[in-house]
């Protein structure tokens, strides 16, 4: 609370941008702000303040310091994003811009551009996972500047992953309030209509993103149905029940409507069929299309073209190509055209002329404006996701809905209905639809739901509460195809090891393995002796080392440790590689709990203490992994930004780090490290196993660990041969879940490849004359390239 013991909500809006653009309609956007909730009678309601975050000061970046290549539906010019016009007139209600700075330089990007890592952050997990960073930074930021007690969030596109999971795992510095957030739709939904392919690793990690912030969330708000199933399905049994909330609509407009519903219009008027959203699948052109084919193939012809209009995008799969290019180059959509059953439009003109049906038939929505189509007098056709929120708690015509998803047959059959029934007949449904959502909107309905709403957030306000069971949360990462509640609800928890007679509960070995490590072993045992929590145990094995410098910095170390009272046994044997080597300390250690780390990375203070703290609250979970910084003497400063642990994602890409603290009793009946995996990737190995084994691992997202790339380390000088070898030792090993997972392996696998030989760096059209930008994008294509190359050998 502030000074005068008001209470403050933070509402972050979702990012749209270019990558995820949605609507150039300034109504629509209009409707994005706040996330569509009625925050002016939220505040009054709570006496409270609220301020709105958003993202305006990013969007014109996106051509320059934050554009990434993605096979993301894109417009095909730079949106205007400037044209929101949406007063908020509460004194309570500000709406402020997120600085576009960098996370790193702390500086505006206008003034010194983004670092490297942030550079790296974009490219390797997609731009919404650098916004979900710079958010976590700015909202501590902002909390130290004007204190709030929740955060309202947009589960769509993930941005509050990087702050909940911050919270949920207790790292210094996070915002330690409750969150809370709104579920309108999922991306996957966007990406499979525009088929744009699911198993690209930002599509993954963006879907993850959403996934963990809706399963963290302390209250879920919805809009209607569609919400309500994708957060029960989303989340855990115990959770709280998600809270129906209001969507803000403008009064001036529901008067609108009011005279719309009064006012018959001119039945003598032909019947125009009208679609205005952003070219693309996703918004039900592609629907559209086949549903007017099949119309024609059965010999219904319209009495005047359907008409698709709104901003032209690039189609994904056959990038730099724009929809309506492709699609007008088919013959079937030629022929629409010539017999005058189809027409593109950039846009559409309202005329009195016609009875026009607005066609909302998109898979994928969020927060759309249907209202203000109903106040231009328009008739409406809508999808499932279109029809959330419109008129909560009334039943809308039958005739103006599509039962279920969209698809071609569906949508077809609906147009040759309303194409069939007399122009007053469809004018008395426009007019009682109209009357039906002036009803909702002006009725006891919305007036229950404002307090149902305002009751779940005075109640996170007067007493926040305990966050959610990330251990449980975790189930999700076994099987990314199945919802978090079926998982939840099938979890058979595998015992918990008890730990062998003699060990002291919450005691923390760690093993450190060298093989002629030189003057580093130094570097990482004082790392270790540096950390907060520092360990019981440490167990230094020399796997075989016989270089005087080597020798002697192990020396000096135990002579260092004697003096001044740290842990540390050293053990010495034979080379066996580092399997084995990890293997002896094992065997060796005493602690309840362990962590490994090579003998020439570091570990940052925080580490054993955040680490230990999570798995002593959370019993199911198997490990806890971080964040790691790279460096080397002949490499630039980068980071490893791992996602969460998930399958089958974690048969391609190894995103545990080595680090990982477990329980060391865990660790024994696993089998230990396989030594069978001579040249790298025990550790993967291990990671797999322990999912396998019905124990999920969970990354804290922060930078602890110090990971050193060196040329000659095992890792990297292992060889394509070596690594076809290894990699198909790994999956034999689990033949059994690779083949459960066979086809999205198979996918992911293939777009790692297709990538390395295509690169998808081709800018935007609206820039690719832009001599800078084309160097830039020449230079960068060059790096990925050798990058994904020795990715696919070394990983």
């Amino acid at each position: 609370m502030n000074s005068k013991g008001q209470n403050h909500i933070v509402v972050v809006e979702a990012y749209e941008g270019f990558i995820e653009y949605l609507s150039d309609e300034s109504e629509e956007r209009n409707s994005f702000q706040g996330l569509g909730l009625p925050v002016e009678e939220i505040a009054e309601h709570l006496d409270c303040r609220i301020t709105i975050l958003c993202w305006d000061q990013w969007y014109r970046y996106e051509l320059k310091e934050t554009w990434g290549s993605t096979p993301a539906t894109r417009p095909v010019s730079q949106p205007d994003f400037s044209n929101m016009s949406r007063v908020l007139e509460s004194s309570r209600i500000k709406r402020i811009p997120i600085p576009a700075r960098d996370p790193e330089y702390w500086l505006l990007f206008d003034e010194k551009g983004l670092s490297p890592r942030s550079h790296g952050l974009i490219n390797d997990s997609g731009l919404l996972f650098f916004v979900s960073y710079c958010l976590s930074k700015e909202l501590r930021v902002f909390y130290n500047n004007d204190p709030f007690q929740v955060v309202i969030l947009p589960m769509w596109g993930g941005v509050g992953y990087v702050s909940q999971m911050a919270r949920a795992t207790q790292v210094s510095n996070m915002v330690d309030v409750p969150f809370v957030v709104v579920a309108t739709d999922k991306s996957i939904n966007r990406q499979m209509a525009n088929q744009e392919g699911i198993w690209t690793r930002q599509a993954i990690v963006q879907r993850q993103m959403e996934d963990v912030s809706l399963a963290l969330a302390d209250l879920v708000l919805i809009f209607g149905p569609r919400g309500n199933e994708i957060a029960i399905d989303g989340r855990l049994p115990e959770s709280p029940s998600p809270v129906c909330a209001p969507r803000f609509v403008e009064d001036l407009l529901v008067d609108k409507i009011a005279n719309a519903s009064a006012q018959p219009a001119d039945t003598h008027s032909p019947l125009e069929f009208f679609l205005h959203e952003p070219q693309q699948a996703a918004s039900g052109v592609l629907t559209l299309l086949d549903a007017v084919t099949l119309l024609t193939n059965k010999g219904i012809r319209l009495n005047r073209p359907v008409i698709s209009a709104g901003p032209p995008m690039i189609f994904a799969p056959m990038k730099p190509r724009t929809f309506m290019d492709y699609w007008s180059s088919r013959g079937s959509v030629r022929e629409l055209i010539r017999e005058h059953q189809w027409e593109w439009r950039r846009e559409y003109s309202y005329l009195d002329q016609v009875f026009r049906v607005r066609l909302y038939l998109s898979f994928f929505d969020y927060l759309p404006n249907v209202w203000a189509e109903l106040a231009r007098g328009s008739l409406v056709l809508l999808s499932p996701s279109a029809a959330e929120g419109l008129a909560p708690g009334k039943i809308l015509p039958q005739e103006v809905l599509i039962q279920g998803d969209p698809v071609p047959e569906k949508v077809a059959d609906s147009l040759e209905k309303i194409a069939g029934t007399d122009i007053k007949k469809l004018d008395q449904i426009r007019r009682e639809l109209c009357a039906r959502v002036v009803e909702a909107h002006r009725g006891k309905g919305r007036r229950r739901l404002i307090e149902k709403t305002t009751k779940a957030l005075g109640q996170i306000l007067q007493s926040p509460p305990e966050p959610q069971d990330l251990s449980r949360i975790s189930l999700m990462f076994f099987d990314r195809r199945v919802s978090l509640r079926t998982l939840a609800q099938k979890d058979k928890p595998p015992p918990l090891p008890e730990p062998r007679s003699g060990i002291k509960k919450g005691t923390l070995s760690v093993v450190v393995i060298c093989y002629e490590e030189g003057s580093m072993i130094k570097e990482a045992l004082d790392s270790v002796w540096a950390s907060e929590r520092q360990p019981d145990e440490v167990l230094l094995v020399d796997d075989g080392s016989h270089g005087d410098e080597t020798l002697t910095n192990i020396r000096e170390l135990e002579k260092d440790a004697s003096k001044k009272g740290f842990p540390l046994r050293v053990i010495q044997q034979r080379n066996r590689g580092l399997a084995s080597a990890r293997n002896a300390g094992l065997g060796a250690a005493k602690g309840e709990f362990i962590s490994f780390l090579d003998g020439d990375d570091m570990i940052e203070p925080q580490f054993y203490r955040i680490a230990l703290e999570i798995l002593e609250r959370y019993p199911r979970l198997g490990g806890v992994a971080a964040w790691a910084l790279l460096f080397g003497a002949d490499i630039t400063d980068g980071f490893w930004n791992a996602p969460q642990p998930e399958f089958p994602f974690l048969f391609i890409e190894n995103s545990i780090i080595v680090p990982c603290l477990t329980r060391t009793e865990l660790l024994r009946d696993l089998g230990g490290y396989d030594i069978r995996q001579r040249y790298n990737y025990e550790d993967w190995e291990l990671g797999i196993r322990m999912l396998v084994s019905g124990w999920p691992i969970v990354t804290v997202p922060m930078h602890l660990l110090k990971y050193r790339v060196r040329t000659n380390s095992l890792y990297r000088s292992m060889t394509y041969v070596q690594n076809q070898v290894m990699r198909e030792l790994l999956l034999n090993t689990h033949r059994e879940t690779v083949s459960k997972f066979s086809v999205e392996i198979a996918m992911q696998l293939e777009n790692q490849w297709m990538k390395s030989i295509h690169p998808d760096l081709t800018p935007p059209i609206s820039i690719q004359g832009n001599n800078n930008t084309v160097s830039f994008c020449r230079r960068l294509s060059q790096k990925v390239r050798r990058l994904l190359t020795r990715t696919l050998i070394t990983n």
